[in-house]
């Protein structure tokens, strides 16, 4: 459509119009876009388009339209109202400069002018809309004392009083959050942000609740928008630090790390973060020496001892992490969940004196603050001590308990399920991978969890030619706009491609900026299974490695670990679990369908039969020359991030081949669903 009479220009707007306005925001995105097409001069269908794409958390499109919409209507202060949330939530501090410059000589009232200039001040301090400081005061003291359902209640009544304020909304979305409605709080504090993006306090609190939810990328880019609205705050620095900690982007880390103390250099809680990044960063006396700087002055504890006994767990060092975990349970016996991280670095024989010592304590620990990962805790020493009648007790107390509190929405993983596989099948993925030139070569470790990936991940790793970075979260940051876009099963071919370059590109730059000195990259990343054709496309040089293991022994293994409370929910689930295998396998099944031969199936249990043999054939997929030296990786001082921190320290075992048999009767449920599923079972 190149033009429109006034007509059928009308008509189209009242259509878009009414779609808006019905909640049909693709129909109305598409007919704002194709009347902008028509006549881009059009400000009143940019500006709705704007506001649609601001809904959409797209501020950069938003800004861009807005920008149109002012200089074809420079007169209409809710164009310029408009633009200044769009480029605060964008949070470009150098276009935002540029856009206060433009609204000096404006020519809007002089009220509007400054009540934008005041809004978009730096370091203001927070408005409570009309509301009194006691109010305020009292909401803050619920959500302190985590009393959602006061938290709530003061909340719901001051919204009501002075309805629009950017800090009550936030109130609002903090209660519903403790009250556990992620959902109503995610939509509360976006509300929150397009109200007021400029108040940098709402926009951290955004932030640690995507943590939270381990939705690190979007909490990395609202952090950096608050940093650059703020930039001599060290608090906000730590935060992001600390977001990128879990990324595996290290060096950005320990860069906003040095940021934070440079602006608070006596703050324990940067300093904490500027050793952790440390840590992470590979520079082990650096970190120890600032946590123990910490620790000698009775600076942030028990959370710097937390903080050095994983630290030490990563290095090997378990004995050392063993007494700081204790230290810290001492210090705040509330802290019952670091109970099961201390087992995890330990192998417990019968009459260790320290599996009393850890009963005494959990069955001295108040009621209150009892966790399920004392649970797990337990039935761990009692299959190290091989009583094992008594582990399936507390492994069901514990599960049960997570699965009562985050139970796992299969319908809302099929629903991203088939969202991918319409992207891949939209194209020609392997067209792509042949005409795609990016010379990025990483070598992909996938699978379900406990499937051997960190395992194979050191084996790879140890060889001269390659650096593991653990679990990255790079591939999943280049694809997130591709995957996380729910308009882009709509895409069409080329803008798919498009966007798969360009994934590649952003792997590239990540993996450049974090790893400079890496031959090649060693990137492992349970999950990955669901994305092996968009990062053969993304990156035609790369190699996927998908870890298999007998079924019944790898869901064992991931139900009797505890994952982040945010992280898998299908894992405390013995039903739930097999569904998920069920769909790993023909994941596997249709990228091979899809791209035959685009990934490489290592085998666990003929790896650990025959390590040497299926080790020269995985890295002779990787295009790696043999090393002896490979299946030496136990004597790496290489730090590790995962439930596999003691195993990787040990040779190559097959104590947990068919462990499964142990607890068949406890496990009937789950070989009934994998049966009911079609996965097949081994002899």
């Amino acid at each position: 459509m190149t033009s429109m009479n006034k007509q059928a220009l009308d008509q189209a707007f009242k259509r878009a119009a009414a779609a808006h306005k019905a909640g049909k925001l693709a129909e109305a995105k598409a007919g704002f876009e194709r009347i902008v097409k028509a006549v881009p001069n059009m400000a009143q269908a940019r500006f709705q388009l704007a506001r649609i794409l601001l809904d959409a958390n797209d501020p950069q499109g938003a800004a861009k339209h807005l920008s149109a919409a002012r200089k074809s209507a420079p007169k209409q202060p809710p164009v310029w109202q408009l633009s200044a949330i769009a480029l605060g939530v964008l949070g470009d501090a150098v276009k935002i400069e540029r856009f206060k410059s433009k609204l000096k000589t404006a020519p809007i009232p002089a009220t509007v002018k400054a009540e934008l200039t005041a809004k978009m001040a730096i370091n203001r301090p927070p408005e409570f809309g009309g509301a009194s400081k006691a109010d305020m005061d009292a909401l803050i003291r619920a959500l302190v004392n985590r009393d959602g359902d006061m938290a709530l209640t003061l909340a719901t009544a001051l919204d009501r009083k002075h309805p629009g304020t950017a800090l009550i909304i936030n109130g609002l979305a903090s209660a519903h959050d403790l009250l556990g409605d992620t959902v109503s709080a995610d939509l509360l504090f976006r509300r929150a942000i397009l109200r007021d993006p400029f108040a940098v306090s709402v926009r951290a609190n955004y932030a640690r609740f995507l943590n939270e939810q381990k939705q690190y990328l979007p909490a990395e880019q609202h952090l950096r928008r608050a940093t650059q609205l703020q930039p001599e705050n060290g608090k906000l620095f730590a935060l992001l630090a600390d977001t990128l900690c879990e990324t595996s982007k290290t060096q950005q880390a320990e860069d906003a790390a040095h940021k934070a103390v440079k602006l608070l250099p006596q703050d324990a809680y940067c300093q904490m973060i500027l050793a952790r990044a440390c840590s992470l960063n590979g520079k082990t006396k650096e970190a120890e020496a600032l946590f123990d700087d910490l620790i000698a002055h009775d600076r942030g504890l028990p959370q710097a001892l937390v903080l050095r006994a994983g630290h030490y767990q990563q290095v090997g060092a378990f004995a050392a992490s063993v007494a700081d975990f204790i230290r810290a349970i001492d210090i705040d016996p509330t802290l019952t969940d670091l109970y099961y991280q201390l087992v995890m670095g330990t192998k417990f024989t019968a009459g260790d004196p320290l599996i009393t010592e850890i009963e005494d304590r959990i069955a001295r620990s108040p009621a209150a603050a009892q966790d399920p990962g004392t649970s797990y805790a337990m039935a761990k020493i009692h299959e190290d001590t091989k009583q094992y009648d008594k582990v399936f007790t507390y492994l069901r107390s514990a599960n049960d308990a997570l699965a009562a509190q985050t139970p796992w929405n299969h319908d809302e993983y099929n629903r991203l399920e088939d969202h991918i596989k319409t992207i891949a099948t939209s194209t020609d993925l392997r067209a792509l991978g042949t005409t795609n030139r990016n010379p990025v070569d990483p070598i992909f470790v996938t699978g379900l969890p406990r499937s051997g990936t960190t395992l194979t991940e050191q084996i790879i790793g140890a060889h001269s030619t390659t650096t593991g970075v653990g679990e990255a979260f790079w591939s999943r940051a280049a694809l997130h706009p591709l995957i996380a876009n729910g308009e882009s099963g709509k895409w069409s071919a080329a803008q798919i491609n498009t966007a798969l370059i360009a994934a590649g590109q952003a792997y590239q730059a990540m993996s450049d900026e974090e790893a400079p000195n890496a031959l090649r990259i060693v990137d492992k990343v349970v999950g990955n299974h669901e994305h092996i054709g968009l990062l053969g496309a993304a990156m035609p040089k790369s190699r996927v490695v998908v870890m298999k293991r007998d079924p019944r022994d790898n869901l064992l293994s991931i139900y009797k670990n505890r994952f982040n409370a945010h992280g898998l929910h299908y894992n405390t689930d013995l039903r739930a679990l097999a569904y998920y295998y069920s769909r790993f396998l023909r994941w596997l099944e249709f990228w091979q369908e899809l791209w035959p031969d685009s990934f490489h199936v290592l085998d666990y249990d003929e790896l650990t039969a025959d390590p040497e043999g299926q080790a020269r054939k995985l890295l002779d997929y990787c295009d790696l020359p043999w090393e002896d030296g490979v299946l030496d990786f136990h004597k790496s001082d290489n730090s590790v991030r995962t439930l596999s921190v003691y195993q990787v320290r040990q040779p190559i075992y097959r104590s947990s081949v068919r462990s499964w048999e142990r607890y068949a009767d406890d496990l009937a449920p789950l070989f009934d669903a994998l049966r009911e599923f079609g996965v097949p079972l081994p002899d």
